[in-house]
């Protein structure tokens, strides 16, 4: 008995030597008593994402309303593979506008159940190929228009292997598609066709 009630008083004297606050809650940290190598030399601003491990922050763009109309803006998007525009057209539709982006008047017109069905890039012919499902075409007129300026925008970002144009696809078979006129082109459409929705 004596042996354990030492024992028992030994570990006491112990814990009461760890400096432990009284309190059992959670403490703050004072930077200058962190280790350095858990300080950021390098803190991300608040409008810049955050790079992780093997992915690379891109430009994919959605519209806002502006005083000249509905413009084209780049948004900040992380992908592992930048040198084309596949990853950056999976990110436009899968994502759309953030919360925060939504807030400021920030939006996408691709429907939100569009099915991004392919994305092919023939470098020779410098163009990008885009496969979406019908259900891209329940919207139509200018948002339509707009849509599709998203997507040409996006896919001949000079960065994403510098493809000047693209074709579209509907659920495999060619499609035409609007303009920023509205007027219907056939075959492969470029950022010309949608120089009204220019970024300011």
């Amino acid at each position: 008995m004596r042996r354990a009630l030492t024992a028992a008083l030994l570990v006491v004297a112990v814990l009461g030597g760890c400096g432990l606050p009284s309190d059992d809650g959670p403490q703050a940290i004072a930077p200058e008593n962190l280790p350095p190598d858990l300080l950021d030399p390098n803190p991300g601003s608040s409008t810049t994402l955050p790079e992780s491990a093997g992915t690379t922050t891109v430009t994919v763009y959605l519209l806002e309303d502006t005083a000249d109309g509905v413009r084209l803006v780049g948004v900040d998007r992380r992908v592992t593979d930048a040198s084309t525009p596949n990853e950056r057209l999976v990110s436009l539709f899968n994502s759309g506008a953030s919360p925060e982006e939504l807030e400021a008047g920030i939006r996408s017109d691709i429907p939100a159940d569009t099915v991004l069905m392919n994305v092919t890039t023939d470098q020779e012919a410098n163009e990008v190929v885009i496969d979406v499902s019908s259900d891209f075409f329940t919207i139509e007129g200018e948002a339509l228009a707009q849509a599709f300026a998203q997507m040409v925008w996006t896919a001949t970002e000079p960065d994403a292997g510098g493809y000047r144009q693209v074709r579209f696809l509907r659920e495999g078979e060619p499609t035409s598609v609007p303009d920023d006129e509205l007027a219907l082109k056939e075959g492969a459409v470029t950022r010309a066709d949608y120089s009204a929705y220019s970024p300011r």
